[in-house]
């Protein structure tokens, strides 16, 4: 499925970079016809002047795209207005132009290639309208971007995206968006809610880590796949209802880390099903969770002795009973004991438990 998603983020970007030829100008203008017979812009002569509208047409041709690099680090450019004949933005096409601070985005662009916008410290909203892919690295340290509005066509947001986009306080998700990048919402540390799209099959290792003013997140409802260290470091985000929907929670996912260290700690509590990801999650990990099924709540895993934390003693006895030493448990001790979810009590629980001490 990653696979997939990558393949076809990869896709939309070179087929947003089809090869040009014939150089020309036209007015301030730099442009090259690409294989389909149109034009590309692949730059700009003017220094001084801070609106740009980029033309239609030249010459009778249309303008579909907006090249490589064409106004990167362009200090100049305030505005700059994106006419309905252009379907893709290239890979830096915008890229450092810190003082760009409004874009506006025709409905027909459809394509935003790796690093277009990235470092445009000025930017402050951007309205994504009918984009279908957002590269890697598309909007990374836009740090005055407060709200992101995305349409009804967006289903690919690529690595790193709106990284470091720490103004960030607003998403309006596409009910279409499928797959969310690694690290795409990293370090986002405005940002205190976000519900995601039905839709949604995969967030990405990393895609919300340190986003520390998160304190809220609602799951769709298609099958999910989350990725490892994807809320690490989200310390407002104290509970979380996992769906039956999640498929698989990949390692550390809710994890807090103090800077440099390689030691993790837990303090969300999740509500999930008795069977789901989830409860497998919170006892490989030790969080506290909720049990819908059971309406029952376990605080401490591995605490069969019932003194409100996982000790010695609890080890010891563990160790008995997988060596036979004494009788087994079962019902609601053994969900409580069997740490590494495997059915039986054994020493990989007692390893689990001595590594929590």
């Amino acid at each position: 499925m990653k696979k997939f998603f990558c393949v076809a983020l990869c896709i939309a970007i070179i087929f947003s970079l089809m090869p040009v030829t014939l150089a020309a100008s036209y007015g301030d203008f730099e442009y090259q016809a690409n294989s389909a017979g149109n034009y590309v812009i692949t730059g700009y002569k003017n220094y001084k002047n801070d609106y740009i509208n980029i033309p239609e047409t030249i010459n009778g041709v249309k303008v579909t795209a907006i090249g490589k690099g064409a106004f990167q680090n362009r200090a100049n450019i305030s505005t700059v207005k994106i006419p309905s004949s252009v379907t893709a933005i290239a890979a830096s096409a915008f890229y450092g132009c810190k003082n760009l601070s409004s874009v506006i985005l025709s409905t027909s662009v459809t394509s935003i290639g790796s690093k277009a916008f990235s470092m445009c410290t000025s930017l402050t909203g951007i309205n994504l309208q009918n984009v279908i892919t957002v590269g890697e690295h598309a909007f990374y340290g836009c740090n005055s971007l407060t709200s992101l509005y995305c349409g009804n066509a967006l289903k690919v947001i690529g690595n790193y995206a709106f990284q470091k986009c720490t103004a960030l306080t607003f998403i309006k998700q596409a009910p279409t968006l499928i797959y969310i990048g690694n690290y795409s919402f990293a370090d986002c540390t405005s940002l205190a809610s976000i519900t995601f799209p039905n839709k949604l099959g995969y967030i990405g290792n990393s895609a919300f880590k340190n986003c520390t003013a998160l304190n809220s997140i609602k799951f769709g409802t298609a099958s999910l796949e989350i990725g490892a260290y994807a809320f690490e470091n989200c310390a407002a985000l104290t509970s979380v209802t996992i769906p039956n929907n999640v498929t698989s929670i990949g390692r550390c996912a809710f994890a807090m880390r103090t800077s440099g260290s390689t030691s993790f700690s837990h303090k969300v509590s999740l509500t999930c099903s008795k069977s789901s990801p989830g409860t497998k999650y919170a006892k490989m990990h030790n969080c506290s969770v909720y049990i819908t099924d059971l309406n029952k709540t376990y605080s401490t895993f591995g605490d069969l002795n019932g003194n409100g934390k996982p000790d010695k003693s609890d080890a010891t006895a563990l160790l008995r009973i997988a060596a036979a030493m004494d009788y087994g448990i079962s019902g609601e001790k053994l969900f409580l004991c069997d740490i590494n979810c495997n059915g039986k009590i054994d020493t990989g629980d007692v390893n689990c438990i001595l590594q929590n001490i």
